[in-house]
């Protein structure tokens, strides 16, 4: 059966090196790892393109099976009948009940802010299930007439299947956290046709970056995406504008004041769903039982005001032309507040850039509508307010100015427009940004205490632990090392302080080599003196548990190369090297792969040595020597021909310990021996395996000399 299966496959592997090999030669991606990231970007913009779709499609499938054939939620909310609106959403509430009883946890929360989280402190790493159990309750949600986008399944979805390929084709974290805003950006783009706004909305929120090495393959996922959502769905702009113009230069001065009400009202839109996820937290109903609860609520509240049901598409285009009365436009700001903190507050999954944006069309129609009714026939209708007011509204709420302007102008197609949403975009995120900090995808970390870097180089070494990092200390001092064998450490190592630990691994001082100095000047302190009488206090410490951007700012205020590291019990780890730090940084930030490692003389253990460099895909490794190549010189062994693989040195046992051979052609392998390799990664796990199921006396006939053994 593997042999039949393996003779099936081998057609797909010779493609597979033919694709590699067609990519290294023309593209020049000299390594696997570039060559795997290539191919990987247009993968992912497929993907969250067909998966944006099949999404769109099953929503509207939901909606379809649960209200009948309306044009749209809002008409079948007036016209459908009480039964019917309170069925379809309570039987809504009832479908995320479901999902919520599979995944035995609330799917509510697991939105933009989980990606963020992921990206920040978790190398990219988005959980495909949960992702497919929050995205499947937004379905239910937005199908039911939540107050909810659905842009948030898609965005999610695209994310987390962007993480798998990176993960399971061995892509370091700083590429697999590229990859998810890659998905990110390509599911947005396939939910609202917005290719470049989703990809400034991936990099601005998710990734915190807008580095050019990043901004490519953003930009290329994005693109595929919307080919494959525009095929498939309409290609006319959601919101298709009159021409809009500014009526005179001094109107800047009233879309600016729209900036600063724009701010006002996304903190109210953040806090507010906030405080109403807190009342259902305080009820203490079982969180099986709170989606049903609160979609039955907004069902009643569709009774009312039918506005409130949906994602308010047709609302928001009366706004946009004009058409909707003063009293709906001091109204509706209020009910779409309340219908959307009652859906996700209660445990609906679903998109907040959606119901941001019905709320600052509304509230910027109703300041258009005052600034018109002071200077009448001086400033743009209210129509033009409302666009603009959904820009300020959803810079503010988000903290992305950038993307909520290039997404609006993508929406509506009014080039004449970009002045005033530029104007009142970066003015809304900037005052809001000060009144909050915290933005409507960032608060719910904040409620959980999680602390956020907002800068992807930041984030890279945020995602990290000093734990991960710290390295065991060989140099420690007793209490009562004496002041011969404190010198004697001193002059193995080139370091200028070394730590004082006590037999329960507690650190009780440091002695630096000046300190030692003092000693010098009473010749009886040479015999009385110890390491507790030289050292002296410890006070820049590191936590294991503590992120890493938090050691570098501590590393870059001390005067040391080395910080010590404690566990949650102050008991002593090791060291923080500044080195190590940088050479994280230049991995993780700067993408130069580099070795956490150096050379060291082996007649100097405590040898500093220097930090030596890799190419991706090479490993340094001491690897016991395979049984099949016992008795046979490195010449018989031909290990770089077969392998790829250089030995640089054998380490053998000896009767006083280890003997370390500079070996050479003839130098003879035997049992014990451990043999430091280089060479490419998987040549490496090759000879950990086995020596790679090498056969001496099929390769080399005749070399083998029982004699040497």
């Amino acid at each position: 059966m593997n042999e039949r299966l393996a003779r099936a496959l081998r057609p797909l592997r010779l493609a597979a090196r033919r694709v590699d090999y067609f990519l290294a030669r023309r593209f020049a991606l000299s390594t696997r790892e570039d060559r795997i990231f290539f191919v990987s970007i247009p993968t992912v913009g497929v993907v969250a393109g067909l998966l944006g779709v099949l999404v769109h499609r099953t929503i509207d499938l939901v909606r379809s099976l649960l209200w009948g054939y309306w044009p749209d939620l809002v008409n079948a909310a007036e016209r459908a009948g009480a039964a019917r609106v309170l069925g379809a959403t309570g039987i809504g509430g009832l479908l995320i009940a479901l999902v919520v009883l599979w995944a035995r946890e609330p799917v509510g929360g697991r939105g933009m802010s989980s990606l963020i989280e992921a990206v920040a402190l978790n190398g990219g790493r988005v959980p495909l299930k949960a992702t497919a159990q929050s995205a499947l309750a937004a379905i239910f949600t937005v199908g039911a007439g939540g107050s909810l986008g659905r842009e948030g399944p898609m965005i999610r979805l695209g994310a987390a299947v962007s993480s798998w390929i990176g993960r399971r084709t061995g892509l370091p974290p700083f590429r697999v956290k590229i990859l998810v805003g890659c998905g990110a950006a390509a599911g947005f783009a396939a939910a609202y046709n917005v290719p470049i706004g989703g990809s400034l909305f991936a990099m601005e929120v998710i990734l915190g970056s807008f580095a050019l090495e990043i901004f490519g393959p953003i930009v290329v996922a994005a693109v595929i995406s919307t080919l494959i959502a525009r095929a498939a769905e309409d290609n006319t702009p959601i919101y298709a504008l009159p021409d809009y113009v500014l009526e005179s230069p001094w109107e800047i001065l009233a879309y600016l004041g729209l900036g600063i009400v724009g701010a006002l009202a996304a903190v109210v839109f953040t806090l507010g769903v906030r405080a109403v996820a807190k009342l259902f937290q305080r009820l203490r109903l079982p969180i099986a039982l709170r989606p049903v609860l609160g979609m039955m609520a907004l069902g009643a509240l569709a009774l009312a005001v039918p506005q409130a049901i949906g994602s308010g598409f047709p609302t928001i285009r009366e706004a946009l032309s004009g058409n909707l009365p003063l009293a709906m436009l001091l109204l509706l700001p209020a009910v779409k507040l309340l219908a959307t903190a009652l859906t996700l507050g209660s445990g609906g999954s679903g998109g907040l850039f959606t119901p941001s944006l019905f709320f600052g069309a509304l509230v910027g129609g109703a300041y258009g509508a005052g600034v018109d009714s002071l200077a009448p026939g001086v400033t743009s209708s209210y129509g033009a307010y409302a666009a603009v007011g959904m820009a300020a509204v959803a810079a503010g709420s988000s903290h992305a100015p950038l993307s909520a302007i290039l997404m609006l102008f993508e929406f509506t197609g009014n080039y004449e427009l970009v002045l005033p949403l530029m104007i009142a975009a970066i003015t809304s995120s900037w005052i809001a940004r000060r009144l909050y900090p915290y933005s409507v995808y960032t608060e719910p970390l904040q409620r959980r205490g999680v602390e956020l870097a907002f800068r992807m180089e930041e984030a890279a070494l945020a995602g990290l632990r000093v734990d991960a990092l710290a390295r065991p200390d060989p140099e420690t001092l007793r209490p009562d090392t004496s002041y011969a064998e404190v010198v004697e450490k001193f002059l193995a190592t080139r370091r200028q302080r070394l730590f004082v630990v006590d037999a329960e691994r507690q650190l009780r001082g440091a002695v630096s080599l000046h300190d030692i100095k003092h000693a010098l000047r009473v010749e009886e302190h040479l015999r009385t003196v110890n390491a507790h009488d030289l050292m002296v206090p410890v006070t820049t410490t590191l936590a294991g548990d503590e992120r890493l951007h938090r050691a570098a700012e501590t590393l870059a205020r001390s005067d040391f190369e080395r910080l010590p590291v404690l566990d949650a019990g102050g008991r002593f780890l090791g060291v923080l090297a500044k080195r190590d730090l940088l050479a994280v940084y230049a991995q993780e930030v700067l993408g130069r792969p580099a070795v956490l490692s150096t050379f060291v003389a082996s007649d100097q253990p405590g040898a500093g040595g220097n930090a030596v460099e890799l190419p991706p895909d090479f490993a340094l490794r001491s690897v016991a020597a395979p049984a099949d190549l016992d008795g046979l010189t490195l010449a018989e062994a031909a290990l770089p021909s077969r392998l790829g693989l250089r030995v640089i040195e054998i380490k053998r046992p000896a009767a006083d310990g280890w003997e370390w051979i500079v070996p050479d052609a003839g130098t003879v392998l035997g049992r014990g021996d451990q043999l430091v390799v280089l060479g490419p990664t998987r040549a490496v796990e090759a000879l950990v395996a086995g020596g790679g199921g090498f056969d001496p006396s099929a390769t080399l006939p005749g070399l083998r000399d029982p004699s040497r053994r």
